[in-house]
């Protein structure tokens, strides 16, 4: 043990005896993590959608403007059916389907609230791996 501790302190004086170690030790860090901090981000910035309608009422109107105009959703397809929003899924052409029932207006009049279907886009299954 004692000959451990002694190699220690031997290489502990080397690192700090010579600056371009240091630089490297201390330096190189401080550099990753500011330059990953500026970066990367995981924010969401146009990102496509279809949107998929079945309502055609004013408020449905509205929350679409609503959601366009956040700037985090572009949109690129409205659609009819959930056969083309299967359809553009599979071409990658969206990323998200937004999905507005039957009576949405009439729901957000009477009750106060309505839902929507936020459809995100399937992940597709990797196959096992064989080791």
């Amino acid at each position: 043990m004692k000959a451990f501790i002694m190699f220690v302190r031997k290489e502990f004086y080397h690192i700090f005896r010579d600056r371009r170690t240091l630089l490297i030790l201390f330096g190189m860090p401080v550099a990753l993590v500011t330059l990953f901090g500026f970066a990367l981000t995981n924010e969401i910035k146009n990102a496509d959608v279809a949107i998929l309608d079945f309502d055609k009422g004013p408020h449905a109107r509205q929350v679409q403007a609503r959601l366009l105009s956040s700037g985090y959703f572009g949109l690129r397809h409205y659609l009819n059916s959930y056969r083309e929003v299967e359809a553009a899924f599979r071409q990658g052409q969206v990323k998200l389907a937004v999905v507005f029932p039957v009576g949405f207006s009439q729901d957000l009049d009477h009750l106060g609230h309505a839902q929507v279907q936020p459809w995100p886009m399937p992940r597709t299954r990797t196959p096992p791996r064989a080791w």
